[in-house]
């Protein structure tokens, strides 16, 4: 086992010799704070007083404020360990995931996933499979200099929707369901990435296909948290409708995507987008789609609702807007670092140990699940100067008031998480995220309407509770 000698506790017991001896004791799992827990039903009532997955992220952060930066909670009949503590999470992340990271699903993606044998991408596959798909993503995604052939695909994209909101803001307009439009932008960005220097095959439903894509996208998280704490088995041989609403929107999600997939197919040797990179690596149609699939069906998650965030936040700071405008794309990294540090899109990473090993203090076992509190870590005064406070500017190590801020781990916010299984679509979610807030900024006034007592709530993924409207006015240039 690693760090054996820094992870023992030292006691002094007097031998037989009248000598003090060293005595070294390990801390086991059992030894770690954790809520007391009744019967049968362990923490189950807890969990419903703090509003059961809804706010699973305020329900946690009370849980570390109480028991510390390490603790257990146990889940149906499983104990989990949840970390705040932003070097255990690194060393997690680091060390400790092993060759071949395995995380936690949502049950009931498993459950359909078993049931109806649709067999999905990078994110349900482990093992031999996942890395060898892995490595090929990352070769065209993440690799140093991968962004210049993915910049072109995400500026068209970008330059197209903005010109859409200059031509109906010519007066004013407002924007109702922002959710939906940066849904319907994010889902566009990844398919031109997927198809690079082509546009998409033509059609007069397009729009009103991505508009039904997105929404039941929105839904799968939605049914997913629904569904949390209930015996899902006994929810779908019953067939009760709160496991029906959640095949369907999921039934619905995959045959809309596998629909923009094949589309992208049939002119797959036409562009020079990631489709084309794939068919070059010699991965046939059936894998393709597989993780095509499942790479546009996550790409709304971090980019549209991070873009969500950052607007509101933008919203009620009108100095950040200037600051952009002021100091130029160069200062947006840091909005976006800053608005994800309080509003991370998954506010749990999670990862599962391969191998006996050491965390900390305590001796963990292979197949312990992991969660990395990110939410918490990201709001902790021992990390972060005025934690509560949106201030874009703690980023900038050049800023004439990074002084003021004395506290600063950057590896307590891991929106991205690390290590070899972090999210792979990163890049193009910075890149988007830029254009998009860039262009934003230096086209339009905006203001957030509603948009009084939002909060997060935990929606699989952290979304605002209530919707807001965005009123746009064109700038005067």
């Amino acid at each position: 086992m690693n760090r054996v000698r820094s992870c023992m506790i030292r006691n002094y017991k007097l031998n037989f010799t009248g000598h003090y001896k060293e005595e070294q004791i390990i801390r086991t799992i059992k030894s770690i704070p954790r809520p007391k827990a009744l019967p049968i039903i362990g923490n189950s009532l807890d969990l419903l007083k703090g509003g059961r997955g809804s706010r699973l992220h305020e329900y946690i952060d009370e849980r570390h404020r109480k028991l510390g930066k390490i603790f257990i909670e146990q889940f149906g009949s499983t104990d989990l360990i949840f970390l705040s503590d932003a070097a255990l999470i690194k060393t997690v992340f680091i060390n400790l995931e092993g060759k071949y990271p395995m995380h936690i699903l949502p049950e009931p993606w498993i459950l359909y996933e078993k049931l109806y044998g649709k067999k999905r991408g990078l994110l349900f596959m482990d093992g031999e499979e996942w890395l060898g798909n892995r490595r090929i993503m990352n070769k065209y995604l993440l690799k140093y200099n991968t962004d210049t052939w993915i910049k072109d695909p995400v500026t068209y994209t970008i330059n197209k929707f903005i010109e859409s909101w200059k031509e109906k803001a010519k007066k004013s307009i407002i924007v109702d369901d922002v959710a939906a439009e940066f849904y319907k932008v994010s889902t566009n960005v990844v398919i031109q990435v997927l198809l690079g220097n082509v546009t998409p095959p033509p059609s007069n439903h397009h729009d009103e296909l991505l508009s039904l894509f997105s929404s039941s996208v929105q839904k799968i998280f939605e049914t997913t948290t629904k569904l949390y704490g209930i015996p899902l088995s006994l929810c779908q041989r019953l067939n009760l409708k709160i496991w029906t609403d959640f095949k369907e929107c999921v039934d619905l999600s995959l045959l809309l995507a596998n629909k923009l997939v094949n589309e992208m197919l049939a002119i797959k040797n036409e562009g020079d987008g990631l489709i084309k990179r794939l068919v070059d690596e010699n991965i046939d149609d059936v894998n393709i789609s597989r993780i095509v699939t499942d790479f546009i069906i996550a790409a709304g998650d971090t980019t549209a609702y991070t873009s969500l965030w950052i607007f509101y936040l933008l919203s009620k700071n009108p100095q950040e807007i200037n600051n952009i405008r002021c100091k130029g794309r160069d200062y947006i990294p840091f909005v976006i670092k800053e608005s994800m540090r309080l509003y991370p899109v998954a506010p749990f990473l999670t990862r599962i140990m391969p191998k006996d090993c050491y965390l900390g203090d305590y001796e963990v076992k292979a197949g312990t699940p992991i969660i990395a509190s990110i939410y918490t870590s990201g709001r902790d005064e021992q990390y972060f100067t005025d934690p509560e406070k949106f201030l874009p500017s703690r980023w900038d190590r050049n800023s004439i008031s990074k002084e003021r801020f004395i506290n600063h781990e950057p590896s307590a916010s891991l929106p991205f998480a690390l290590g070899a299984r972090s999210c792979v679509g990163r890049k193009i979610a910075m890149l988007q995220l830029t254009e998009l807030i860039w262009q934003v900024v230096d086209n339009f006034d905006f203001e957030c309407l509603h948009s009084d007592n939002i909060k997060a709530i935990t929606s699989q993924v952290l979304i605002p509770n209530k919707s807001y409207a965005l009123e746009l006015k064109l700038l005067n240039k």
